[in-house]
């Protein structure tokens, strides 16, 4: 393969005066695909294992989250979040969840987590879902 030999009006000199601007304009574009990558990664798919009553997520909480979309296929349908647990007690009130919604027919709940950075390792968050109780209303006949 013959190279061609850099044209003449390109010294040694501008040649080294363009080094540091070549370098910088790669550490920008790795910084930006870096940043869209880690915009990627901003949602979390999770499974809830139960069956048709109830069924159960848990998340690492260990290092933290940041607006973390958390996307929990549920196992039924007819489930709605019944309770919130978090493994050790002394995480509690570390973390945040909000802008929870269900969505496919009730089959996919997606809620947004945020937890300090300082979460320990091995700390869980565990989302419980079952069927609403449906309440008997006093006075009516038949019920």
């Amino acid at each position: 393969m013959h190279t061609q030999a850099p044209p003449k009006f390109l010294s040694k000199r501008s040649t080294r005066a363009l080094a540091p601007a070549l370098a910088s304009c790669v550490v920008l574009l790795c910084a930006v695909t870096a940043g869209s990558a880690s915009a990627a990664r901003k949602a979390k798919s999770v499974t809830c294992h139960g069956g048709s009553n109830s069924c159960n997520a848990t998340v690492g909480l260990a290092g933290g989250a940041s607006n973390l979309k958390l996307k929990i296929a549920l196992s039924d349908t007819d489930l709605k979040l019944a309770g919130v647990t978090v493994k050790p007690n002394s995480v509690r009130g570390a973390y945040e969840l909000s802008k929870g919604s269900y969505s496919l027919g009730g089959s996919l709940y997606t809620v947004t987590l945020s937890a300090v950075q300082s979460i320990p390792k091995g700390a869980t968050l565990t989302l419980k879902f079952a069927v609403p109780h449906k309440h008997k209303q006093v006075g009516q006949p038949g019920v």
